[in-house]
C-alpha cells in the first residue's frame, strides 16, 4: 500500500498500469486528504479519462496526513519527482499552501523559473484557476481554464504526449487560448475553453470506491455512492457566488443521458446509492423525474442544498421513500432585504413553507446555510438569523433538528461583490457572538459558525495580485496557519487588515486577462 495514505485502504475501479511502458506518467494531485480529494467529481473524471489513453498513466496523490511524509503517488508508490506531469485541481484557497508543500516534501522547486527539464510539468485547474490563478502564478507551469472534456483531446496528444520535456510542452500549451503560462507570456489574453454540450461530455462510469465501512475514518463524504452531475453552473446570478459566473450558462444533462449514466455506473461501481451533482440543480426541470427514476430502479439518492422555493411535497415524499431523513436549503441571509441585496429571491414564507412540507412529509432534519458578514449587514440582520430560526423550528412540528451552519462571506472574482471589503475582525467577532447568544436557547436548534479568521486569509487569496505570492510561499513555509500568515505579511511589509479591510481596488482586478465567454 502507498505510503501516501498510511493505511490500507481498499479500493474497486482503480486502475494500475505498468509504468515502464507508459509513454507520459501523471500525478494527479489533489491538495488536501484522501477522503475529501476522493468526494471530487473533477479527480474522477480525469483519473478516468486521462487512464483511457494506452499510453497514458494518472496516477492519484494527496496531501499526507503526517508531516514527514514525501507525497507518493497511489497506484504505484512513485515519488512525484519522477513522474512527467504533476496536475492539481485548485477547488479551495486555502489549498494554495498545501500545493506548496507538497511540491516541497517531493524536493521539486517550487518556483516555475528553477525549473528544468529534469522536473515534472506542473500543471493545474479548477475553479480558482477560472476565477484569479495569480497568487500561484510564480509555482505553476501552466493553468487550464474553463472545462477541460472539449479540449482534452488536443490538450493531451499535441500538448503532452505530443512532446517529450517540459519546456517544450509549456511551449505548445502556450499556444492554445485556454492555457496560461506565465513563465513564457505573463501578459497573455486567456479566453475561457469552448463550453459544449454536456450530454456529449466524457462522463466516468467507473468511480473509485473505497470499500470501508460507515464508522472508518477513510470513509468517504458521500459515502459507497456514485456521483452524478446532473447539471453544471447556475443562472441564478447570486452577488456573492463564484459559479454563477464561471459557469454560464448553466446547461443540463438530459434525463435520458442520466438515466443511462446512473444504471451503468451503479453497476460498474457495486453500489446502490447515487449521489446528484451540481450548484444549479434546484432549477432542473426533470429533478422529481430523475429521483423517481432511481427508485423506480430499486436504488437510493441523496440530494445537495436545494432552493426552499423548490422544495415541493413530491419532492419529499420522493426523498423519503430514498429512506432520507435531512433536506438541505439556503437562506444565505436572515432578512428579505438582504436578501433581495445579494439577489438571492427566496423571502420568508417561501422558507417557512418549505420547513412544513418537509415536517408534514416525514423529514426528521433540516440543515440551512447563513452567510455572516454580507456587505451592509447590520446587527438586526444578524438577529434575523436567530428569529427566522425560530420560526422554522416552530413550523416544522415534526423535525428533531434544525442545524444552522453560518460561514463568512469571502468576496470572489468574477461576482457583483468582487470589489467589497470584509468588516473588521472584532466586527466579526462580534456578529458571530451575537448570533450565538440569539440562538442558545431556540428549541431544536444547532447553530455552527466558522471562524472569520480563515475567512480573511482565503480573501486574500480570492483577491490578490502577484504581490501575494512570497508572502503565500513563506505562509507554507512556515506552517500555513494564522499565526504564519500574520508573520508572513508583515515580513513584506503586508497586513491581513490592509488588504481585507478598507480595500483600494486598482483600476483593473488581477484576473481581468481572463476573459468570459
Amino acid at each position: 500500500m502507498s505510503k501516501l495514505v498510511e493505511a490500507h485502504i481498499e479500493e474497486i475501479n482503480a486502475v494500475k498500469k505498468d509504468l515502464s511502458q507508459m509513454k507520459l506518467k501523471i500525478a494527479f494531485c489533489y491538495p488536501n486528504n484522501y477522503r475529501a480529494g476522493m468526494a471530487s467529481l473533477g479527480l474522477q473524471l480525469i483519473y478516468r479519462l486521462w487512464n483511457s489513453y494506452e499510453g497514458v498513466a494518472c496516477e492519484r496523490t494527496f496531501l499526507p496526513l503526517k508531516k514527514t511524509v514525501e507525497p507518493y503517488t497511489l497506484e504505484s508508490d512513485r515519488p512525484l519527482r519522477e513522474m512527467d506531469v504533476i496536475a492539481f485541481t485548485l477547488q479551495y484557497e486555502e489549498d494554495f499552501t498545501n500545493i506548496i508543500e507538497i511540491l516541497e516534501r517531493s524536493n521539486i522547486p517550487l518556483e516555475s523559473s528553477e525549473r528544468n527539464d529534469n522536473h515534472p510539468l506542473v500543471i493545474a485547474g479548477g475553479p480558482c484557476v477560472q476565477s484569479n490563478p495569480v497568487p500561484m502564478s510564480p509555482f505553476i507551469d501552466a493553468f487550464m481554464v474553463g472545462d477541460l472534456e472539449p479540449v482534452n483531446e488536443e490538450f493531451m496528444t499535441e500538448g503532452l504526449l505530443g512532446n517529450n520535456n517540459r519546456k517544450n510542452r509549456m511551449e505548445v500549451l502556450n499556444e492554445f487560448d485556454w492555457m496560461w503560462v506565465p513563465e513564457i507570456e505573463e501578459d497573455k489574453t486567456v479566453v475561457y475553453a469552448p463550453k459544449g454540450n454536456i450530454d456529449d461530455y466524457f462522463y466516468p462510469i467507473k468511480q473509485i470506491i473505497p470499500q470501508v465501512e460507515e464508522e472508518d475514518p477513510w470513509y468517504g463524504v458521500f459515502g459507497k455512492s456514485f456521483m452524478l452531475e446532473v447539471v453544471r453552473g447556475c443562472n441564478r446570478g447570486c452577488s456573492f457566488c463564484l459559479t454563477g459566473r464561471i459557469n454560464r450558462p448553466k446547461r443540463d444533462r438530459s434525463l435520458e443521458k442520466l438515466t443511462e449514466l446512473y444504471r451503468a455506473g451503479t453497476r460498474e461501481c457495486n453500489v446502490n446509492k447515487i449521489t446528484p451533482i451540481g450548484s444549479g440543480i434546484s432549477d432542473y426541470k426533470d429533478l422529481e423525474n430523475l429521483c423517481e427514476n432511481i427508485l423506480n430502479d430499486n436504488l437510493t439518492f441523496s440530494l445537495p442544498s436545494i432552493r426552499a422555493d423548490k422544495i415541493t411535497e413530491k419532492l419529499v415524499k420522493l426523498l423519503v421513500k430514498a429512506k432520507q431523513r435531512t433536506i438541505t436549503t439556503a437562506p444565505e441571509a436572515g432578512t428579505e432585504k438582504l436578501r433581495k441585496q445579494i439577489c438571492k429571491g427566496v423571502n420568508d414564507d417561501e422558507i417557512i413553507q418549505a420547513i412544513k412540507i418537509a415536517s408534514e412529509g416525514g423529514l426528521s432534519r433540516v440543515k440551512a446555510y447563513f452567510i455572516l458578514g454580507l456587505p451592509d449587514e447590520t446587527a438586526d440582520d444578524v438577529e434575523a438569523i436567530a428569529i427566522l430560526a425560530e420560526q422554522m423550528s416552530k413550523a416544522g412540528k415534526e423535525i428533531r433538528k434544525l442545524r444552522i451552519s453560518c460561514g463568512f462571506f469571502v468576496p470572489k472574482p468574477w461576482t457583483g461583490y468582487q470589489g467589497k471589503s470584509l468588516f473588521s475582525l472584532k466586527e466579526l467577532q462580534a456578529k458571530s457572538k451575537l448570533l450565538k447568544s440569539k440562538m442558545k436557547n431556540i428549541a431544536k436548534v444547532d447553530c455552527e459558525i466558522t471562524n472569520p479568521k480563515m475567512s480573511r486569509i482565503q480573501t486574500i487569496l480570492s483577491i490578490s495580485g502577484k504581490e501575494i505570492s512570497k508572502p503565500l510561499k513563506l505562509a507554507a513555509k512556515l506552517g500555513g496557519g494564522l499565526g504564519d500568515w500574520r508573520r508572513a505579511l508583515s515580513e513584506y511589509g503586508m497586513s491581513i487588515e490592509g488588504i481585507v479591510e478598507n480595500r483600494v481596488v486598482d483600476e483593473k482586478y488581477p484576473w481581468e486577462f481572463i476573459k468570459l465567454k
